[in-house]
């Protein structure tokens, strides 16, 4: 039988900013992304929510969900979330100072060496200037709505000597992009150049990025003038299978209604794992599409290309009922997010 339980709800004073991830760290406990709570410059109060530490919005929140604390919520707070002895904040508050962080991912580290294992990365998206990439740590203040990237948005409060900001990893201008899509560290077999590269993309221009200036835009590769690819523009999110191989989700039309929506599996032609080397396969998956052989146009030699692995007409139910952080049975009349967990 089917049943829900309601573990936490969140008003929302606009439409806007809802956030864009739920998961599991390590540790075992739930993280959850939650926007500013919309418009524009983080309007409400004295500092804004994310700079206000007793508001859920503007936040990294981390809970335990495997069982009820003594006032009966269905969850528990970690003993060690950092503000949990501070009377002035919601002990649930992990890390603030975020916009609107859409799509975060947990490094599972170097196979060999295990580094960087555990580290959450996140893409937090921008207001007027610039998009971030942030590494997730316990307590962090990530600057907004003091600062957008590196820069100050407002003066008065990225003047304030107390604010202790960690800095992005990563900032690009709007010229570059307009709304940041958060990816993965790749740690698969099949593509070793690749490895330890962490890759994301842009929601608005279509580009794919990474650390090492792998860069993809509609019709060509920035690093590699002389191949061509084509993808769906508007990069929704990125995913990780069994074996560490990333892909990524893009749709024709700006809209999580778009009905054309296709998944690519990234792949770097210039260098392959030898046969046999890569032991863990994924499980199969049955699809409605098929699968399209994809051979990228170039004119030299190729160096990066993807492979397009199936269109998903389905692809509208995962991304309304997975893909994004409140489902679709949340309460959007009564203005609140709703999260909730389903059990078997």
């Amino acid at each position: 039988m089917l049943s829900q339980t309601v573990v936490l709800e969140i008003d929302e004073p606009a439409a806007n900013h809802n956030g864009g991830q739920l998961l599991f760290g390590l540790d075992g406990y739930l993280y959850i992304f939650t926007g500013d709570g919309g418009k524009a410059g983080d309007p409400f109060g004295k500092y804004g929510n994310s700079q206000n530490k007793s508001a859920l919005l503007g936040k990294v929140l981390r809970i335990d969900i495997d069982g009820r604390d003594s006032s009966g919520k269905p969850y528990r707070i970690p003993p060690d979330n950092p503000f949990i002895r501070d009377p002035d904040a919601r002990p649930e508050v992990y890390a603030y100072g975020v916009r609107n962080m859409w799509r975060c991912s947990v490094d599972r580290g170097d196979q060999v060496s295990r580094y960087g294992r555990g580290r959450i990365f996140c893409g937090d998206v921008g207001q007027n200037r610039y998009e971030e990439i942030d590494i997730i740590e316990k307590g962090g203040n990530y600057g907004w709505r003091a600062k957008e990237g590196f820069e100050c948005y407002d003066m008065k409060l990225c003047q304030n000597s107390s604010l202790n900001d960690v800095l992005p990893i990563f900032a690009y201008s709007h010229h570059v992009g307009k709304s940041v899509t958060g990816g993965y560290v790749y740690r698969g077999c099949e593509s070793p150049n690749l490895n330890g590269l962490y890759i994301f993309g842009d929601f608005m221009s279509g580009r794919i990025m990474a650390e090492r200036s792998v860069c993809m835009g509609d019709t060509k590769t920035c690093s590699f003038p002389g191949l061509i690819n084509h993808h769906h523009k508007f990069i929704i999110s990125f995913a990780e299978d069994e074996a560490g191989e990333l892909y990524f989700l893009a749709t024709a039309y700006p809209s999580a209604m778009s009905p054309f929506g296709t998944v690519f599996k990234f792949m770097d032609p210039s260098r392959r794992a030898p046969p046999g080397k890569c032991k863990q396969k994924p499980l199969p998956v049955k699809v409605r599409g098929k699968k399209v052989p994809f051979v990228p146009r170039e004119r030299k030699s190729p160096q990066v290309a993807f492979s397009l692995l199936s269109l998903l007409p389905f692809l509208l139910h995962i991304t309304s009922s997975v893909m994004f952080l409140w489902p679709a049975h949340s309460r959007l009349a009564e203005g609140r997010r709703c999260l909730t967990k389903w059990s078997l």
